[in-house]
């Protein structure tokens, strides 16, 4: 089974890696493919997968919003607007990392009914999804760092803050015991 060469997978890639502007929030966004890993296996032992598809959705949904953002910011800059497209870059990836924060919570808390055949596989999953949460925070401290509007910082600082701890709270696996 190919699944990449079968599904739309391969024109995203070469969308992202042939782009003259980096991509990383929509990139990022992608984690919504470890969202449905999750929801697999969850599905697989048995449990209600409602809210991680409805994840799944609202990730897919964050990194096509990033990817139209940062075109919106460009346009604007030409037009000596810049200014207005920067609050949407700074609050799509705290949302992708909110989401992708729950996603991780949600799988952490199944972990106890996960059957055995896909226990290694919820631990990938929430592994990836907590790595796109820490992604998604550098992300809005990267925007904050770069545009040192006020305004922004006292809307976005304590949102890093609550993320931060967010994300530090999850309790992704180091290792799987293999011996």
């Amino acid at each position: 089974m190919t699944i990449s060469t079968h599904t739309a997978l391969r024109p995203v890639l070469d969308e992202i890696r042939h782009r003259n502007h980096a991509t990383a929030g929509f990139t990022t966004g992608l984690a919504g493919a470890a969202a449905a890993l999750g929801q697999a296996c969850v599905g697989i032992s048995g449990g209600s997968t409602v809210r991680l598809g409805e994840l799944v959705i609202a990730l897919q949904n964050v990194a096509d919003d990033d990817a139209n953002a940062l075109g919106r910011l460009l346009v604007l800059r030409e037009q000596g607007r810049e200014e207005e497209g920067w609050e949407a870059l700074e609050a799509i990836p705290a949302a992708m990392a909110d989401l992708a924060c729950e996603a991780a919570e949600l799988l952490q808390g199944f972990r106890p009914q996960v059957v055995n055949q896909v226990a290694d596989d919820l631990e990938f999953a929430i592994v990836l999804l907590s790595a796109a949460a820490h992604s998604s925070l550098l992300i809005v401290e990267s925007n904050l760092r770069h545009w040192r509007a006020p305004a922004l910082h006292a809307k976005f600082g304590p949102e890093v803050e609550r993320l931060s701890n967010r994300i530090a709270a999850l309790t992704p696996v180091d290792h799987i015991v293999w011996e």
